[in-house]
């Protein structure tokens, strides 16, 4: 690109910014995609399933090589969209707990609902996956319409299966409504809807950018895909396309289906008024192994902490505003999103919790190199697992396996791997470098100062109670004096 047109880019997204003009805002999440399943990241036709459109994303914008999501769906989707850690939420596990209501406390403040602060039209068609009753629902959050799932895509694998009662589980329909008229059941969601659901995802979110190209108030389209989560059941006109078997199948349709979204922004004429962003909400599943994504050069897979299961794909473009073709491997979290978009719209965010989310605009319009984000923590469940900073990767508990069952430790000393130099996690490097623990310690003390101070939801509950985070690394007294001396110290600075 030249230096005209990089100039030409970076002026008029300063001029844009700063007469606070807002995007159509065009938010893309796919459901367990790998790190390396798209061409721009090494995959592709080697899957012998292309994905010309997504790249198209990649090509046209900036392309992040190290995002970093949670270990689970509905963890992901609260840090999406509260911008906190969803640990702080109470929606640390896609696995509903009987009895308890599920998903985010009324309380929470989506980005949504920040977004119609400054007068974003909103809506979401697809799988919420972050509250299942009246009250949780979408336009419970911000969305003034919603068609889709509130469960997980696998449940429909379950109507199947031998022995299956409904009286325990019940089965499920899609769901449809508005923000004025109330959420109400569509069609049951059964296998005969699976190879479908795309379609229609596609089809709603094409009609609803055609219908609002014209409107004088922007939109947020939020298009949560129920692709590539398991069952792989690829719409039948896609169905044999790869002769590679169903996931590559369904990866094709993916790809057409997210090029249609493309598309209608072109045909609609507002292209250089919409900023797309695309991203994955965690790394591929085992449910159905061997058929699944690629973790590219990593390894782990949905549920645990290892790269392949938290660093996905994510592409923003934004046509005559962000450089094409850009690449930054600086950390982001999902929680970034969150933030980043407030930042771009001049939207404020909440200040009466703790939000993790950080501005990363700055990597987005190149105006720097080094993103405000050194590192992040990573959750199984209520369970700090792991944290990240610069490029180390520091483990506090270890993974096991006793009876078929993943079982988690304490750690005497964190494990520690320098992941540009040995990105499958192998090689423990702590003792060859202690001095490392400090800058390990380090990434926990601001989470656990704000956990003092502004509490946790519970799991089922509507607001933040008081709390205590476990320290993990209880087998060491010299780090948890080191930790404690650490915590004194950012404690006396924040008061």
């Amino acid at each position: 690109m030249s230096l005209i047109k990089v100039f030409t880019i970076l002026l008029s997204s300063a001029v844009f910014l700063g007469a606070q003009e807002r995007p159509n805002i065009i938010l893309m999440l796919s459901d367990n995609i790998g790190y390396g399943d798209f061409g721009c990241y090494g995959g592709g036709i080697i899957r012998a399933a292309p994905t010309p459109n997504i790249d198209k994303i990649a090509d046209e914008g900036i392309r992040f090589t190290n995002f970093n999501v949670e270990a689970e769906c509905t963890p992901s989707r609260s840090a999406l969209m509260t911008g906190r850690y969803a640990v702080r939420s109470g929606t640390t596990r896609a696995i509903p707990i009987q009895g308890l209501p599920q998903g985010l406390a009324p309380w929470e403040i989506t980005l949504a609902e920040v977004l119609k602060t400054v007068g974003y039209r909103t809506a979401i068609f697809g799988k919420w996956h972050l509250g299942k009753e009246s009250g949780r629902y979408p336009t419970d959050q911000g969305f003034d319409e919603w068609w889709g799932l509130s469960n997980s895509t696998g449940n429909v694998m379950w109507l199947d299966k031998v022995g299956y009662d409904p009286k325990y589980t019940k089965k499920f329909d899609i769901l449809q409504g508005t923000v004025t008229d109330g959420v109400v059941a569509d069609v049951p969601y059964d296998m005969s809807m699976r190879p479908r659901m795309d379609s229609i995802i596609e089809y709603k979110s094409v009609n609803y950018i055609h219908q609002h190209k014209n409107d004088d108030e922007p939109f947020f389209l939020y298009i949560p895909w129920t692709a590539m989560h398991h069952p792989y059941a690829p719409n039948i006109d896609f169905k044999g396309k790869s002769q590679n078997g169903d996931y590559a199948d369904m990866m094709i349709e993916h790809d057409y289906r997210v090029g249609q979204i493309l598309q209608a922004v072109e045909d609609a004429g507002i292209a250089e008024n919409t900023m797309i962003i695309y991203a994955s909400d965690n790394g591929p599943d085992r449910v159905l192994f061997p058929t699944v994504g690629d973790t590219g050069p990593f390894r782990g897979y949905l549920g645990d902490v290892h790269e392949g299961a938290v660093r996905t794909p994510m592409m923003i473009k934004w046509d005559n505003h962000i450089e094409e073709r850009s690449v930054t491997n600086e950390i982001v979290a999902i929680s970034d999103i969150f933030t980043t978009i407030a930042s771009i719209v001049g939207a404020d965010i909440p200040n009466d919790r703790a939000i993790d989310g950080v501005d990363q605009s700055c990597l987005i319009f190149n105006t720097c190199k080094k993103g405000p984000r050194e590192g992040m923590l990573y959750f199984h469940q209520e369970t700090l697992m792991a944290a990240k900073w610069r490029q180390f990767k520091f483990y506090f508990r270890g993974e096991g396996v006793q009876q078929e069952q993943r079982t988690y430790s304490d750690l005497w000393l964190p494990q520690a791997y320098n992941i540009m130099q040995d990105p499958k996690e192998y090689a423990d490097i702590i003792l060859q470098n202690l001095w490392l623990l400090s800058p390990a310690l380090s990434q926990l003390v601001p989470f656990y100062v704000s956990v003092r101070k502004y509490g946790l939801i519970q799991p089922g509950n509507d607001h933040p109670t008081s709390a205590e985070i476990e320290i993990p690394f209880v087998e060491s007294s010299q780090l948890n004096a080191m930790f404690n001396n650490m915590m004194k110290k950012a404690k006396a600075e924040s008061e």
